[in-house]
């Protein structure tokens, strides 16, 4: 099983499920708790410049394209 594409790479209104996050412990935990975690459905708020914003649940998210890029998801 491929572990799919980066996260800035899902279109505006799409939504995602999380597969893995490519990154260091420090920032697999701070993501861990903001609520990215495997198997998380994402829907992209938006994702043109700047931070994407994205939505779990009832809770929206700015995260960093850095950060964004570490976070491997499929679309749903």
């Amino acid at each position: 099983m491929s572990s799919g594409m980066p996260l800035n790479f899902v279109s505006i209104g799409k939504y995602a499920e999380v597969n893995s996050v490519m990154a260091g412990e420090m920032m697999c935990k701070k993501l861990m708790e903001m609520g990215v975690n495997k198997g998380s459905l994402i829907e992209i708020v938006k994702n043109d410049s700047g931070p994407l914003i994205i939505k779990i649940g009832e809770t929206r998210l700015a995260l960093g394209r850095g950060m964004a890029q570490k976070v491997m998801v499929s679309e749903v």
